[in-house]
Protein backbone atom coordinates (compact mmCIF):
# COMPACT_ATOMS: atom_id res chain seq x y z
CA UNK A 1 0.00 0.00 0.00
CA UNK A 2 0.67 3.61 -0.69
CA UNK A 3 2.70 5.19 2.30
CA UNK A 4 1.30 8.86 2.76
CA UNK A 5 2.51 9.50 6.61
CA UNK A 6 2.75 8.63 10.43
CA UNK A 7 0.24 9.46 13.66
CA UNK A 8 2.07 11.29 15.86
CA UNK A 9 0.82 13.09 19.78
CA UNK A 10 -2.36 12.32 21.83
CA UNK A 11 -4.49 9.70 19.68
CA UNK A 12 -8.16 9.42 20.35
CA UNK A 13 -10.61 7.03 19.08
CA UNK A 14 -12.53 9.24 16.69
CA UNK A 15 -9.48 10.98 15.63
CA UNK A 16 -5.62 12.09 15.30
CA UNK A 17 -3.22 13.94 14.19
CA UNK A 18 -1.47 12.92 10.73
CA UNK A 19 2.26 14.04 10.01
CA UNK A 20 2.67 13.85 5.74
CA UNK A 21 5.53 12.23 4.19
CA UNK A 22 3.79 13.39 0.88
CA UNK A 23 1.03 15.99 -0.44
CA UNK A 24 -2.61 14.86 -0.23
CA UNK A 25 -5.99 16.31 -0.50
CA UNK A 26 -8.69 17.33 2.04
CA UNK A 27 -11.07 14.35 2.08
CA UNK A 28 -8.54 11.54 0.98
CA UNK A 29 -9.39 8.28 2.41
CA UNK A 30 -6.58 6.92 4.37
CA UNK A 31 -6.22 3.19 5.98
CA UNK A 32 -4.47 2.52 9.37
CA UNK A 33 -3.68 -1.10 10.23
CA UNK A 34 -5.90 -1.95 13.47
CA UNK A 35 -4.01 -4.47 16.32
CA UNK A 36 -7.48 -6.48 16.24
CA UNK A 37 -9.69 -5.41 13.14
CA UNK A 38 -6.81 -5.13 10.85
CA UNK A 39 -7.58 -2.07 8.37
CA UNK A 40 -9.62 0.28 9.70
CA UNK A 41 -10.71 3.47 7.02
CA UNK A 42 -10.17 7.05 8.17
CA UNK A 43 -11.21 10.42 6.43
CA UNK A 44 -8.61 13.48 6.13
CA UNK A 45 -10.49 15.93 7.87
CA UNK A 46 -8.05 19.24 7.84
CA UNK A 47 -4.78 20.16 6.36
CA UNK A 48 -1.90 22.34 7.40
CA UNK A 49 1.51 23.02 6.67
CA UNK A 50 3.59 24.24 9.95
CA UNK A 51 7.01 25.89 9.78
CA UNK A 52 9.60 27.39 11.73
CA UNK A 53 10.28 30.76 10.00
CA UNK A 54 9.29 33.95 11.92
CA UNK A 55 9.03 37.27 10.89
CA UNK A 56 12.45 38.48 11.19
CA UNK A 57 13.75 35.43 9.26
CA UNK A 58 10.65 36.29 6.56
CA UNK A 59 11.81 39.58 6.55
CA UNK A 60 15.18 38.27 5.26
CA UNK A 61 14.15 36.92 2.70
CA UNK A 62 12.35 39.52 1.31
CA UNK A 63 15.60 41.71 1.25
CA UNK A 64 17.32 38.58 -1.09
CA UNK A 65 18.64 36.83 2.08
CA UNK A 66 18.92 32.67 1.87
CA UNK A 67 17.74 31.07 4.77
CA UNK A 68 16.86 27.51 5.65
CA UNK A 69 13.39 26.63 6.18
CA UNK A 70 11.99 23.71 7.99
CA UNK A 71 8.47 22.77 7.32
CA UNK A 72 6.01 19.66 8.17
CA UNK A 73 2.44 18.89 6.36
CA UNK A 74 0.25 18.07 9.33
CA UNK A 75 -3.43 16.82 8.66
CA UNK A 76 -6.16 15.96 11.14
CA UNK A 77 -7.56 12.79 10.29
CA UNK A 78 -11.77 11.06 11.28
CA UNK A 79 -11.75 7.63 11.54
CA UNK A 80 -14.47 6.14 10.57
CA UNK A 81 -13.80 2.42 10.79
CA UNK A 82 -14.30 -1.24 9.60
CA UNK A 83 -16.60 -3.88 8.95
CA UNK A 84 -16.88 -7.69 10.51
CA UNK A 85 -18.71 -10.12 7.64
CA UNK A 86 -21.15 -7.08 5.92
CA UNK A 87 -21.88 -6.00 9.42
CA UNK A 88 -22.62 -2.87 10.84
CA UNK A 89 -19.69 -0.08 10.72
CA UNK A 90 -17.73 -0.26 13.76
CA UNK A 91 -14.86 2.65 15.31
CA UNK A 92 -12.02 0.49 17.41
CA UNK A 93 -12.13 0.51 20.91
CA UNK A 94 -8.28 0.67 21.34
CA UNK A 95 -6.56 4.13 19.90
CA UNK A 96 -3.82 3.75 17.23
CA UNK A 97 -0.38 3.90 18.55
CA UNK A 98 1.64 6.61 17.66
CA UNK A 99 4.08 6.62 14.83
CA UNK A 100 1.89 4.17 13.06
CA UNK A 101 1.52 4.20 8.95
CA UNK A 102 -1.18 5.83 7.64
CA UNK A 103 -1.73 4.19 4.35
CA UNK A 104 -3.99 5.89 1.08
CA UNK A 105 -6.95 3.68 0.96
CA UNK A 106 -7.73 0.85 -1.91
CA UNK A 107 -11.18 1.38 -3.02
CA UNK A 108 -11.86 -2.22 -2.13
CA UNK A 109 -11.37 -1.18 1.27
CA UNK A 110 -13.54 2.14 0.67
CA UNK A 111 -16.39 0.34 -0.98
CA UNK A 112 -16.57 -2.36 2.01
CA UNK A 113 -16.93 0.28 4.88
CA UNK A 114 -18.78 3.00 3.06
CA UNK A 115 -21.37 0.56 1.71
CA UNK A 116 -21.09 0.83 -2.05
CA UNK A 117 -22.63 -1.38 -4.34
CA UNK A 118 -22.12 -1.98 -8.40
CA UNK A 119 -25.38 -1.85 -8.91
CA UNK A 120 -28.02 -2.27 -5.99
CA UNK A 121 -31.50 -3.15 -6.89
CA UNK A 122 -33.19 -0.41 -5.58
CA UNK A 123 -30.60 2.64 -5.98
CA UNK A 124 -30.65 5.85 -7.60
CA UNK A 125 -27.29 6.39 -9.42
CA UNK A 126 -26.38 9.84 -8.55
CA UNK A 127 -22.44 9.95 -9.79
CA UNK A 128 -18.89 8.47 -8.80
CA UNK A 129 -17.30 8.88 -5.22
CA UNK A 130 -14.81 11.86 -5.37
CA UNK A 131 -11.86 11.15 -6.92
CA UNK A 132 -13.02 7.23 -7.37
CA UNK A 133 -14.34 5.43 -9.98
CA UNK A 134 -17.07 3.60 -7.08
CA UNK A 135 -20.74 4.39 -8.07
CA UNK A 136 -22.91 5.98 -5.49
CA UNK A 137 -26.48 5.32 -5.28
CA UNK A 138 -29.06 6.68 -3.28
CA UNK A 139 -31.27 3.82 -1.26
CA UNK A 140 -34.56 4.73 -2.79
CA UNK A 141 -36.61 3.22 -0.26
CA UNK A 142 -34.85 5.51 2.64
CA UNK A 143 -35.40 8.38 0.49
CA UNK A 144 -39.42 7.17 1.08
CA UNK A 145 -38.89 6.39 4.83
CA UNK A 146 -36.72 9.77 6.06
CA UNK A 147 -37.05 11.94 3.19
CA UNK A 148 -34.77 14.29 1.58
CA UNK A 149 -33.20 18.02 0.84
CA UNK A 150 -31.52 19.77 -2.23
CA UNK A 151 -29.29 22.33 -0.48
CA UNK A 152 -27.20 24.69 -3.07
CA UNK A 153 -26.52 28.71 -3.57
CA UNK A 154 -28.41 29.81 -6.99
CA UNK A 155 -25.74 28.72 -9.61
CA UNK A 156 -24.82 25.79 -7.60
CA UNK A 157 -26.52 22.78 -9.53
CA UNK A 158 -29.10 21.95 -7.30
CA UNK A 159 -31.46 21.92 -10.47
CA UNK A 160 -29.02 19.83 -12.38
CA UNK A 161 -28.92 17.52 -9.69
CA UNK A 162 -32.68 17.13 -8.93
CA UNK A 163 -32.69 16.28 -12.96
CA UNK A 164 -30.59 13.71 -12.26
CA UNK A 165 -32.53 11.87 -9.54
CA UNK A 166 -35.84 11.97 -11.23
CA UNK A 167 -34.30 10.26 -13.94
CA UNK A 168 -33.52 7.50 -11.57
CA UNK A 169 -36.95 7.82 -9.98
CA UNK A 170 -38.46 7.21 -13.37
CA UNK A 171 -36.21 4.09 -14.30
CA UNK A 172 -37.45 2.25 -11.22
CA UNK A 173 -40.71 3.08 -12.39
CA UNK A 174 -41.52 5.67 -8.90
CA UNK A 175 -44.58 7.67 -9.13
CA UNK A 176 -43.54 11.75 -8.50
CA UNK A 177 -45.20 14.54 -8.02
CA UNK A 178 -42.96 17.79 -8.83
CA UNK A 179 -43.99 21.48 -7.92
CA UNK A 180 -41.82 23.40 -10.75
CA UNK A 181 -42.11 26.87 -9.95
CA UNK A 182 -40.25 27.91 -12.95
CA UNK A 183 -41.04 25.72 -15.45
CA UNK A 184 -37.57 23.89 -15.19
CA UNK A 185 -38.32 20.45 -15.48
CA UNK A 186 -40.38 19.68 -19.21
CA UNK A 187 -36.80 19.07 -20.68
CA UNK A 188 -36.83 15.71 -18.75
CA UNK A 189 -38.43 14.43 -21.97
CA UNK A 190 -35.60 14.84 -24.07
CA UNK A 191 -32.88 12.58 -24.56
CA UNK A 192 -29.24 14.87 -23.58
CA UNK A 193 -26.52 15.51 -26.38
CA UNK A 194 -23.65 12.82 -25.86
CA UNK A 195 -20.63 14.48 -23.99
CA UNK A 196 -17.19 13.54 -23.74
CA UNK A 197 -18.06 13.43 -19.88
CA UNK A 198 -20.50 10.68 -20.18
CA UNK A 199 -18.15 7.62 -20.96
CA UNK A 200 -16.52 7.77 -17.63
CA UNK A 201 -19.75 7.50 -16.02
CA UNK A 202 -21.26 5.30 -18.15
CA UNK A 203 -24.44 7.39 -18.65
CA UNK A 204 -26.49 7.13 -22.07
CA UNK A 205 -28.56 9.78 -23.19
CA UNK A 206 -32.46 8.99 -22.65
CA UNK A 207 -35.55 10.68 -22.75
CA UNK A 208 -38.55 10.15 -20.71
CA UNK A 209 -41.42 11.87 -22.88
CA UNK A 210 -44.01 8.94 -21.99
CA UNK A 211 -43.54 9.04 -18.36
CA UNK A 212 -43.56 12.56 -17.72
CA UNK A 213 -46.72 14.79 -17.80
CA UNK A 214 -47.21 18.27 -17.22
CA UNK A 215 -50.06 20.71 -15.84
CA UNK A 216 -50.85 24.35 -15.13
CA UNK A 217 -52.99 26.49 -13.87
CA UNK A 218 -51.85 28.92 -16.94
CA UNK A 219 -51.76 27.42 -20.50
CA UNK A 220 -51.52 30.42 -22.56
CA UNK A 221 -48.07 31.13 -20.97
CA UNK A 222 -47.26 27.19 -20.69
CA UNK A 223 -48.54 25.87 -23.96
CA UNK A 224 -47.00 22.23 -23.34
CA UNK A 225 -49.33 21.96 -20.52
CA UNK A 226 -52.44 20.58 -19.46
CA UNK A 227 -54.92 22.66 -17.64
CA UNK A 228 -54.62 22.00 -14.24
CA UNK A 229 -57.94 23.16 -12.41
CA UNK A 230 -59.76 22.32 -8.90
CA UNK A 231 -62.99 20.97 -8.66
CA UNK A 232 -65.99 23.92 -7.24
CA UNK A 233 -68.19 20.79 -6.29
CA UNK A 234 -65.79 18.83 -4.68
CA UNK A 235 -64.10 21.46 -2.11
CA UNK A 236 -65.28 21.67 1.28
CA UNK A 237 -66.19 25.06 2.95
CA UNK A 238 -62.53 24.46 4.19
CA UNK A 239 -60.87 24.18 1.75
CA UNK A 240 -62.26 27.06 -0.17
CA UNK A 241 -61.19 29.42 2.63
CA UNK A 242 -57.94 27.84 1.70
CA UNK A 243 -57.94 29.50 -1.68
CA UNK A 244 -59.94 32.29 -0.23
CA UNK A 245 -56.86 33.01 1.57
CA UNK A 246 -58.89 33.21 4.60
CA UNK A 247 -57.29 31.82 7.68
CA UNK A 248 -59.80 33.04 10.49
CA UNK A 249 -61.92 29.81 9.92
CA UNK A 250 -64.04 30.70 13.27
CA UNK A 251 -65.26 33.95 11.97
CA UNK A 252 -65.63 33.04 8.43
CA UNK A 253 -66.99 29.51 8.15
CA UNK A 254 -70.66 29.52 9.30
CA UNK A 255 -71.26 32.45 6.55
CA UNK A 256 -69.63 30.82 4.13
CA UNK A 257 -71.31 27.54 4.59
CA UNK A 258 -74.58 28.85 4.32
CA UNK A 259 -73.91 30.77 1.60
CA UNK A 260 -72.90 27.62 0.10
CA UNK A 261 -75.92 25.63 0.77
CA UNK A 262 -78.17 28.78 -0.27
CA UNK A 263 -76.76 28.57 -3.73
CA UNK A 264 -76.39 24.70 -3.86
CA UNK A 265 -80.29 24.67 -3.21
CA UNK A 266 -81.22 27.00 -6.19
CA UNK A 267 -78.61 25.68 -8.62
CA UNK A 268 -76.96 22.30 -7.84
CA UNK A 269 -74.71 23.12 -10.55
CA UNK A 270 -73.43 26.46 -8.78
CA UNK A 271 -70.79 27.76 -10.64
CA UNK A 272 -68.01 30.29 -8.32
CA UNK A 273 -70.11 33.12 -10.38
CA UNK A 274 -73.14 32.20 -8.53
CA UNK A 275 -71.69 32.21 -5.24
CA UNK A 276 -70.09 36.21 -6.22
CA UNK A 277 -73.29 37.13 -6.92
CA UNK A 278 -74.85 35.50 -4.14
CA UNK A 279 -72.40 36.95 -1.53
CA UNK A 280 -73.26 40.58 -3.45
CA UNK A 281 -77.00 40.71 -2.42
CA UNK A 282 -76.20 39.90 1.21
CA UNK A 283 -75.48 42.53 4.16
CA UNK A 284 -72.65 42.53 6.54
CA UNK A 285 -68.82 42.91 6.94
CA UNK A 286 -67.97 39.41 6.86
CA UNK A 287 -69.98 38.88 3.73
CA UNK A 288 -68.14 41.74 2.59
CA UNK A 289 -65.08 40.11 2.50
CA UNK A 290 -66.27 36.82 1.13
CA UNK A 291 -67.64 38.69 -1.38
CA UNK A 292 -63.98 40.24 -2.54
CA UNK A 293 -62.33 37.42 -1.96
CA UNK A 294 -64.52 35.23 -4.06
CA UNK A 295 -63.42 37.57 -6.51
CA UNK A 296 -60.07 36.98 -5.74
CA UNK A 297 -60.61 33.52 -6.31
CA UNK A 298 -62.41 33.64 -9.69
CA UNK A 299 -59.29 35.75 -11.04
CA UNK A 300 -57.26 32.94 -10.08
CA UNK A 301 -59.08 30.65 -12.86
CA UNK A 302 -58.44 27.42 -10.46
CA UNK A 303 -61.88 26.36 -9.89
CA UNK A 304 -63.76 24.91 -12.53
CA UNK A 305 -67.02 22.83 -12.86
CA UNK A 306 -65.32 19.82 -13.21
CA UNK A 307 -61.41 20.27 -12.07
CA UNK A 308 -58.37 17.50 -12.52
CA UNK A 309 -59.19 14.93 -11.76
CA UNK A 310 -56.28 13.21 -9.14
CA UNK A 311 -56.10 9.80 -11.80
CA UNK A 312 -55.23 12.27 -14.06
CA UNK A 313 -52.94 13.98 -11.85
CA UNK A 314 -51.20 10.86 -10.02
CA UNK A 315 -50.15 8.44 -12.49
CA UNK A 316 -48.24 4.92 -11.63
CA UNK A 317 -44.95 5.08 -12.46
CA UNK A 318 -45.00 8.83 -14.15
CA UNK A 319 -43.90 12.19 -13.60
CA UNK A 320 -46.76 14.93 -13.13
CA UNK A 321 -44.99 18.09 -13.34
CA UNK A 322 -46.98 21.25 -11.52
CA UNK A 323 -45.47 23.77 -14.06
CA UNK A 324 -46.06 27.39 -12.19
CA UNK A 325 -43.94 29.62 -14.14
CA UNK A 326 -45.97 32.73 -14.50
CA UNK A 327 -48.01 31.89 -11.39
CA UNK A 328 -49.04 35.02 -8.78
CA UNK A 329 -47.03 33.95 -5.31
CA UNK A 330 -49.86 33.68 -3.86
CA UNK A 331 -51.71 31.52 -6.12
CA UNK A 332 -48.56 29.59 -6.28
CA UNK A 333 -49.43 28.75 -2.11
CA UNK A 334 -52.73 27.98 -3.06
CA UNK A 335 -52.18 25.51 -6.09
CA UNK A 336 -49.47 23.21 -3.45
CA UNK A 337 -51.89 23.31 -0.56
CA UNK A 338 -54.49 21.94 -2.53
CA UNK A 339 -52.24 19.46 -4.15
CA UNK A 340 -50.35 18.38 -0.95
CA UNK A 341 -53.44 18.18 0.64
CA UNK A 342 -55.03 15.71 -1.69
CA UNK A 343 -51.79 13.63 -2.11
CA UNK A 344 -51.82 13.37 1.71
CA UNK A 345 -55.09 12.06 2.03
CA UNK A 346 -55.57 9.94 -1.05
CA UNK A 347 -52.35 8.10 0.23
CA UNK A 348 -53.68 7.64 4.05
CA UNK A 349 -56.88 6.21 2.31
CA UNK A 350 -54.66 4.04 -0.12
CA UNK A 351 -56.49 5.91 -3.50
CA UNK A 352 -52.89 6.37 -5.20
CA UNK A 353 -49.76 4.79 -5.44
CA UNK A 354 -46.50 4.98 -3.25
CA UNK A 355 -45.47 8.46 -4.90
CA UNK A 356 -42.35 11.01 -4.25
CA UNK A 357 -43.68 14.83 -3.91
CA UNK A 358 -40.75 17.40 -4.99
CA UNK A 359 -40.88 21.48 -3.55
CA UNK A 360 -38.91 22.83 -5.56
CA UNK A 361 -38.33 26.83 -4.24
CA UNK A 362 -39.19 25.37 -0.78
CA UNK A 363 -38.79 28.09 1.27
CA UNK A 364 -41.53 29.88 -0.27
CA UNK A 365 -43.76 27.42 0.65
CA UNK A 366 -42.73 26.20 4.24
CA UNK A 367 -40.69 29.23 5.27
CA UNK A 368 -39.02 29.60 8.82
CA UNK A 369 -40.20 33.21 8.96
CA UNK A 370 -43.96 34.02 8.01
CA UNK A 371 -46.61 32.18 7.35
CA UNK A 372 -47.95 30.48 3.92
CA UNK A 373 -51.31 28.80 3.44
CA UNK A 374 -49.20 25.29 1.98
CA UNK A 375 -46.74 25.30 5.47
CA UNK A 376 -48.84 23.68 7.33
CA UNK A 377 -49.65 20.51 5.06
CA UNK A 378 -46.05 20.63 4.04
CA UNK A 379 -45.42 19.88 8.00
CA UNK A 380 -47.35 17.10 8.03
CA UNK A 381 -45.98 15.95 5.50
CA UNK A 382 -42.82 15.88 6.80
CA UNK A 383 -43.24 14.48 9.94
CA UNK A 384 -45.91 12.22 9.06
CA UNK A 385 -46.03 11.47 5.36
CA UNK A 386 -43.32 8.00 5.36
CA UNK A 387 -46.28 6.40 7.49
CA UNK A 388 -47.98 6.48 4.53
CA UNK A 389 -45.75 5.78 1.97
CA UNK A 390 -45.57 9.92 0.42
CA UNK A 391 -42.14 10.83 0.60
CA UNK A 392 -40.95 14.26 0.45
CA UNK A 393 -38.15 15.86 -0.97
CA UNK A 394 -37.08 19.97 -0.62
CA UNK A 395 -35.03 21.95 -3.07
CA UNK A 396 -33.80 25.17 -1.85
CA UNK A 397 -30.67 28.02 -2.30
CA UNK A 398 -31.59 29.14 1.01
CA UNK A 399 -31.49 27.04 3.94
CA UNK A 400 -31.65 29.09 6.33
CA UNK A 401 -35.06 30.66 5.45
CA UNK A 402 -37.13 27.12 5.32
CA UNK A 403 -38.79 25.67 8.18
CA UNK A 404 -36.59 23.92 10.43
CA UNK A 405 -39.22 21.07 11.29
CA UNK A 406 -39.68 20.38 7.78
CA UNK A 407 -35.52 20.45 6.85
CA UNK A 408 -35.14 18.23 10.50
CA UNK A 409 -37.32 15.45 8.94
CA UNK A 410 -35.29 15.67 5.94
CA UNK A 411 -32.47 12.78 6.74
CA UNK A 412 -31.18 12.20 3.60
CA UNK A 413 -29.34 15.55 2.24
CA UNK A 414 -27.61 16.59 -0.76
CA UNK A 415 -25.66 19.43 0.05
CA UNK A 416 -23.75 21.51 -3.15
CA UNK A 417 -21.68 24.25 -2.79
CA UNK A 418 -22.95 26.73 -0.01
CA UNK A 419 -21.34 30.19 1.38
CA UNK A 420 -23.94 32.05 3.36
CA UNK A 421 -22.82 31.51 6.96
CA UNK A 422 -26.55 31.95 8.02
CA UNK A 423 -27.52 28.68 5.34
CA UNK A 424 -23.74 27.29 6.59
CA UNK A 425 -25.24 26.90 10.14
CA UNK A 426 -28.92 25.74 9.45
CA UNK A 427 -27.01 22.86 7.46
CA UNK A 428 -24.38 22.20 10.12
CA UNK A 429 -27.10 21.94 13.23
CA UNK A 430 -29.49 19.20 10.74
CA UNK A 431 -26.73 16.98 9.66
CA UNK A 432 -25.86 14.52 12.14
CA UNK A 433 -21.80 13.27 11.39
CA UNK A 434 -20.91 16.70 9.35
CA UNK A 435 -17.26 17.57 10.86
CA UNK A 436 -15.79 21.21 10.85
CA UNK A 437 -13.81 20.41 8.05
CA UNK A 438 -16.93 19.34 6.06
CA UNK A 439 -18.36 22.39 6.92
CA UNK A 440 -15.55 24.27 5.49
CA UNK A 441 -15.34 22.09 2.23
CA UNK A 442 -19.13 23.17 1.08
CA UNK A 443 -18.18 26.74 0.56
CA UNK A 444 -15.49 25.65 -1.57
CA UNK A 445 -17.34 22.64 -3.56
CA UNK A 446 -16.74 22.72 -7.43
CA UNK A 447 -19.90 22.92 -9.23
CA UNK A 448 -21.01 19.34 -10.11
CA UNK A 449 -19.77 17.84 -6.50
CA UNK A 450 -21.65 17.75 -3.96
CA UNK A 451 -21.66 16.13 -0.14
CA UNK A 452 -23.99 13.47 0.14
CA UNK A 453 -25.61 12.24 3.74
CA UNK A 454 -28.22 9.66 4.23
CA UNK A 455 -29.48 7.65 1.40
CA UNK A 456 -28.94 4.29 2.89
CA UNK A 457 -24.70 5.71 4.07
CA UNK A 458 -23.74 6.11 7.33
CA UNK A 459 -21.00 8.32 6.93
CA UNK A 460 -21.21 11.87 4.27
CA UNK A 461 -19.37 11.05 1.07
CA UNK A 462 -18.39 13.12 -1.64
CA UNK A 463 -20.10 12.70 -4.69
CA UNK A 464 -19.31 13.86 -8.53
CA UNK A 465 -22.45 14.07 -9.61
CA UNK A 466 -23.08 12.05 -13.04
CA UNK A 467 -23.87 13.46 -16.53
CA UNK A 468 -27.54 13.99 -17.08
CA UNK A 469 -29.16 11.58 -19.70
CA UNK A 470 -31.77 14.09 -20.35
CA UNK A 471 -31.40 17.51 -21.30
CA UNK A 472 -31.32 20.32 -18.66
CA UNK A 473 -33.53 22.67 -18.44
CA UNK A 474 -32.37 24.79 -15.81
CA UNK A 475 -29.30 26.91 -17.77
CA UNK A 476 -28.97 30.49 -17.04
CA UNK A 477 -30.06 33.21 -19.39
CA UNK A 478 -27.32 34.73 -21.52
CA UNK A 479 -27.59 38.50 -22.06
CA UNK A 480 -23.81 39.10 -24.30
CA UNK A 481 -23.11 35.88 -26.83
CA UNK A 482 -19.31 34.26 -25.95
Amino acid sequence: MDEVGRIFGDVGLGAFQLSLSRPIERGDYLAVEDELHGLVLCQLDSLNRKSDLDMERADALVHGAETPIHENLIGVVQVIGYRENGGPVKVPTIPFRPGAKVFRAEEGLIAEVLGLKKHADSGAYVGLLRGHSLRVELDINALFQRHMSVLAKTGGGKSYLLGVIIEELLRHKVTCVIIDPHGEYGSLRFANDKNGHAERFHVQPQGFASKVLEFSPDTTLNTGARPLTFSLRHVDPRDLLVFMGLTNVKNFMGPLRKLLEEVQAANPDYTIKDLIRAAERSEGGVLETIHERLEYVDQTRLLAPQGTSLSELVQEGKASLVNLRGIAPDVQELVVARIATTLFESRKKNKIPPLFLVIEEAHNFAPQQGTASCSRILKNIASEGRKFGLGLCVVTQRAARIDKSVLSQCNTQLILQVTNPLDLKAIAQSIEGLTPGMTEMIQGLPVGTALVTGGGYQTPLFCEVRPRATRHGGESVRVVPN
